[in-house]
């Protein structure tokens, strides 16, 4: 017997795992940047002063990073699978 899926279930597999990916990157993402956020208010004054003139940039970079970077990897994952 061979070991061949239709090509809608291994759709499916792929679409589930992207998309699981880019959940956990968006939640890692957010996390780094509240830790960010943590850490910009307890050090020093110039180390807070220069997060918050790059914050919004940090904030676009790990919010649509992560997901981007998350869903690559769920998509590597699920054809590992396949």
């Amino acid at each position: 017997m061979s070991d061949v899926r239709p090509p809608r279930v291994g759709f499916g597999i792929l679409a589930w795992s992207t998309t699981g990916g880019a959940i956990v990157g968006l939640i890692l993402g957010a996390l780094a940047f509240g830790i960010l956020l943590i850490l910009a208010s307890v050090l020093p004054a110039p180390v807070g002063r220069a997060f918050e003139r790059v914050r919004l940039v940090v904030a676009l970079v790990l919010l649509a990073g992560g997901p981007l970077v998350g869903a690559v990897l769920g998509f590597l994952e699920g054809r590992l699978k396949l």
